[in-house]
């Protein structure tokens, strides 16, 4: 599964703009009044003006430049601790993967993701241009089983790192939905998460969309 576009909402899009284009360093490759989309490597990740639940989602960078990734965010960005102050983790569990967490304008957990089990080696130092892709989306669900089981057979989108009844991620290792329930705790702070309307573009044999009308599961349950 390859996340090819995301789109999220923000309540100001000044605000957003300015972060992700100046903060971050991002290329703004569509701008409107009422949205904008910034190039995340090989991926796009577009913001609507409008109010939303907190989102989360994921971007891969090189595992060979996790320390200056981690020194070129806390330049720019406060990074999101755990209740011991821990602000980068792993490489372990069943992602072997480092992690470093921070929040934009509108409230969004983004997350930079190494993952060492994949070749993406590069030299430094870390840039912008080190943002390779989106790789992975919450969606929060009212019952992870019952979501897991739907996306499998109506979608094809399996479980790859085991299911439980709070955490399943389905996809693979290039791109995956993060299935939680509502309320479950985002790591690193434990925001509780919330269903968010979204437009996800995804390649699998064939490109693909995905929105919350196309999940039943989800149609009393997402904001307006």
């Amino acid at each position: 599964m390859r996340l090819d576009h995301l789109t999220l909402h923000a309540p100001d899009l000044s605000a957003q703009r300015a972060f992700y284009a100046l903060t971050l360093g991002l290329t703004v490759c569509h701008d409107t009044p009422e949205e904008f989309t910034v190039q995340v490597g090989r991926s796009r990740l577009s913001f609507r003006r409008g109010h939303t639940p907190a989102a989360h989602f994921a971007v891969d960078i090189p595992r060979t430049l996790v320390t200056q990734a981690q020194a070129w965010l806390e330049a720019r960005v406060p990074l999101l601790a755990d209740p011991a102050g821990q602000v980068r983790f792993g490489p372990d569990g069943a992602f072997h993967s480092s992690n470093l967490y921070f929040r934009d304008p509108a409230g969004h957990i983004a997350e930079f993701i190494a993952r060492h089990d994949l070749p993406f080696d590069h030299a430094g130092p870390f840039g912008p241009q080190h943002a390779l892709h989106l790789s992975e989306f919450g969606l929060v669900v009212p019952d992870v089983a019952g979501a897991v089981d739907w996306l499998e057979a109506r979608l094809g989108l399996r479980a790859w790192v085991g299911r439980s009844r709070t955490f399943t991620p389905v996809g693979g290792a290039d791109g995956s939905l993060i299935v939680v329930p509502r309320g479950r705790g985002w790591f690193p702070i434990g925001l509780p998460g919330q269903p968010v309307p979204f437009h996800l573009t995804y390649r699998q044999d064939q490109e693909r969309h995905l929105s919350p009308a196309d999940l039943p599961f989800l149609h009393p349950q997402v904001p307006a």
